[in-house]
């Protein structure tokens, strides 16, 4: 008898098997833990940067021309100096700073009084308009996506409220963060919050940012719309994407990737990148990655196809 169970079981549990393996590679959606080619550096700018008296503790890359004054770069990778840790793809003009790391410029270099713990050389070693066109895009894509989570506004206090250890979507004004006074975060741990903030000219500061449960490395603010930005007298405490606007950065701190389109000031960057999970913008005409079933939701469709066609084998072969 065991002997007849045993093949039959065979015949059946493989393509189950097989079924639940096809149905979860097909259905998982796609997604990018990473912020594409920005994903590596504390702060990437599609522009222009000019800061000084302050650091960047991670990686920097700007597109255009970089001006630093007493800053230095890289300071994060102080015990091991190694890498392209500034990356320009203009000119580079630097007084009185250091280099932890490699510098690399696309233009000339004016270098006084910097201590460059690497190599510096001319060279191009990314792709600033392809960065910029995929930046935007994600931003664009972001911003069109659904809240999931609920936000208050009152007196001053934002307040968003997430749900379930997934992606928590949340809108918000420009007009609301200009005029908010504190800042709280309610989140899951393991969730990911995407915070997307319309307005075209926004201006924020002097409040706190309070995380109760989110993680800032999962944090990001998607400044959608944005062409002007600036910020003073606040600790952000999570990542900004914000591809097409200028960003003046003043007498404050980021906790996570700084991505704009230009920026000038004395906010100061701190190396906590990002690492939540976003999902992917369409990479065909039409496509809808917003659509995409559940895995479980396709895994089961699958699971009871292959779970049909196993039953008929097995009925004909005891025929």
């Amino acid at each position: 008898m065991q002997t007849q169970i045993l093949p039959r079981l065979t015949q059946w549990v493989a393509p189950f098997s097989l079924a639940a393996t096809m149905a979860l590679g097909v259905s998982a959606p796609s997604h990018a833990i990473s912020l594409g080619p920005a994903s590596d550096f504390n702060v990437f700018v599609l522009g222009d940067i000019e800061q000084n008296f302050v650091d960047t503790e991670g990686r920097m890359a700007a597109a255009g021309n970089v001006t630093l004054t007493d800053y230095a770069v890289g300071s994060g990778f102080a015990s091991n100096p190694t890498g392209n840790n500034l990356i320009v793809g203009g000119n580079l003009n630097f007084t009185r700073g250091t280099v932890f790391g490699n510098a690399v410029y696309g233009g000339t270099a004016t270098l006084d009084l910097v201590d460059v713990k690497g190599t510096s050389s001319q060279g191009n070693l990314i792709d600033f308009a392809a960065a910029g066109q995929e930046l935007r895009n994600l931003s664009a894509y972001l911003g069109g996506l659904s809240a999931n989570g609920t936000k208050t506004f009152e007196y001053g206090q934002v307040t968003l409220n997430g749900s379930g250890s997934g992606l928590n979507v949340f809108n918000l004004l420009g007009s609301e963060l200009s005029a908010a006074n504190t800042f709280t975060i309610n989140a899951n741990p393991n969730a990911t919050v995407l915070v997307n903030i319309t307005g075209e000219t926004i201006s924020f500061g002097n409040f706190g940012f309070f995380l109760n449960g989110a993680d800032k490395q999962k944090v990001i603010y998607n400044f959608v719309d944005a062409t002007n930005l600036s910020s003073t007298g606040v600790g952000i405490k999570g990542s900004l994407l914000a591809p097409k606007a200028h960003y003046q950065f003043d007498n404050g701190h980021i906790d996570g990737n700084l991505i704009a389109g230009s920026l000038k000031g004395g906010g100061e960057s701190h190396h906590f990148l990002f690492k939540g999970d976003l999902p992917k913008p369409p990479t065909t005409p039409g496509e809808d990655t917003k659509k995409v079933p559940e895995p479980s939701v396709l895994a089961g469709l699958g699971l009871v196809g292959m779970l049909g066609i196993a039953s008929r084998r097995r009925k004909k072969g005891d025929n």
